[in-house]
């Protein structure tokens, strides 16, 4: 088994070595599933935002009527 010295001083074998190289590799393809998911769920806000924007208009049109039906059924009680 190859051994070789670090920094430190300590030995590391070459298993050592391949198992770290395969621990990064696989944070690696780890880290590139992450960023997958998060320009995915990015694409999804910006599609939803635009759709609320669309909506918005109506949103505030139908707020406002309600608010007006409000005020009126309240001066009838009066």
């Amino acid at each position: 088994m190859k051994r070789r010295l670090t920094r430190e001083g300590s030995e590391k074998t070459s298993h050592d070595i391949e198992a770290l190289d395969r621990t990064i590799s696989d944070l690696g393809s780890e880290l590139d599933c992450a960023t997958q998911i998060i320009v995915v769920k990015d694409n999804n806000l910006e599609r939803l935002n635009k759709e609320k924007e669309k909506l918005q208009p109506a949103y505030n049109q139908v707020k406002q009527r309600m608010r007006q039906i409000g005020a009126t059924l309240g001066r009838e009680r009066v």
